[in-house]
């Protein structure tokens, strides 16, 4: 990993000695990970570092060419190493907010998304605790593009709602968001293994041109994929819903193939077969045996729509 270290900044072991400094000026540093160790120029060896960004670290890190505030831990992880950005709660929600709405939407709406995303980062702090952090970068919690992200309209929307958070029984809520929702949102229940009170099903006009698809793929091609997964069902016969949500997403459904039947749930499934949502319908294009390709869509389209598009 190249670092661009400003002014005053250093590199510090885990026990605190300083091993490494940009006396003077802006220095750059290569840190390399092999067999759980992360190696400096000089020869120092560890499975921890920190890389700081001068006094109070208020300065600019560059990190494989993009900048964050903070400072950066580092962390052996296996052969490769967690970069790992330490910074203030209203900092990092400057490198979230342009990364997962548009900075031209009208500002009262990038403020509610402030509000959202700020309490959300708390109701998920230790989300990776057993990486030893708290949140990734990806999709998988908030996508955070560091300060190279960041622009001037969210970082506004930022600063005008600084330390406001919705909260449910006096703790931040997990104010989840999407890009579109297909018209119907679910309870939390339904989705995963807790239940709020504050995330019901309903419904959601959604204009968004992602809210309705369709994918087609061969039996052959799904039962592999469900192998590949494991359950080797073999030819697979039935798929029929067990249980749907609220919204008429799948919620579990069984299939039921030669070499047995399985019971899943629509997230599996989802998964699986690399869907976009749990809210689709399964149909065959012809009936068993003589079995075409299937027809997955939404929830929310007409399915004869999706067969037709999908045959021409």
């Amino acid at each position: 990993v190249d670092f661009q270290i400003p002014k005053g900044g250093k590199l510090v072991s885990a026990a605190g000695k300083i091993l490494w400094d940009a006396v003077g000026a802006a220095k750059t540093l290569r840190l390399t990970a092999k067999n759980g160790t992360i190696s400096t120029p000089n020869g120092n060896l560890s499975d921890c570092f920190t890389v700081t960004s001068g006094a109070d670290n208020s300065g600019i890190i560059w990190v494989n060419g993009k900048q964050y505030r903070g400072k950066i831990l580092l962390r052996s992880a296996g052969k490769v190493m967690n970069v790992i950005n330490v910074l203030d709660l209203e900092q990092y929600l400057r490198g979230v907010l342009p990364k997962e709405v548009h900075p031209d939407w009208p500002l009262e709406s990038l403020k509610a998304q402030a509000v959202a995303a700020r309490s959300y980062t708390l109701a998920n702090l230790n989300k990776h605790a057993g990486a030893k952090f708290d949140l990734c970068a990806g999709t998988h919690c908030q996508v955070y593009g560091g300060k190279s992200a960041e622009h001037s309209r969210t970082n506004k929307a930022v600063e005008e709602t600084a330390g406001t958070v919705a909260t449910y029984n006096g703790k931040a809520i997990a104010a989840l968001y999407h890009a579109s929702s297909g018209g119907h949102t679910e309870c939390s229940s339904n989705v995963w293994d807790w239940d709020v009170p504050y995330l019901r099903g309903v419904a959601d006009l959604d204009p968004s041109p992602h809210s309705y698809w369709y994918k087609v793929m061969s039996a052959s091609e799904m039962e592999e994929a469900f192998r590949r997964n494991g359950y080797p069902l073999g030819r697979i016969t039935q798929i029929i819903p067990s249980k749907t949500g609220t919204s008429g997403r799948i919620a579990s459904c069984m299939l039921i193939g030669e070499h047995g039947q399985v019971e899943l749930t629509g997230e599996k499934v989802r998964t699986v077969l690399s869907l976009r949502s749990t809210f689709f319908t399964i149909e065959w294009e012809q009936t068993p045996p003589s079995r075409g390709p299937l027809a997955i869509s939404t929830g929310m389209e007409d399915l004869a729509s999706a067969l037709s598009a999908s045959a021409s």
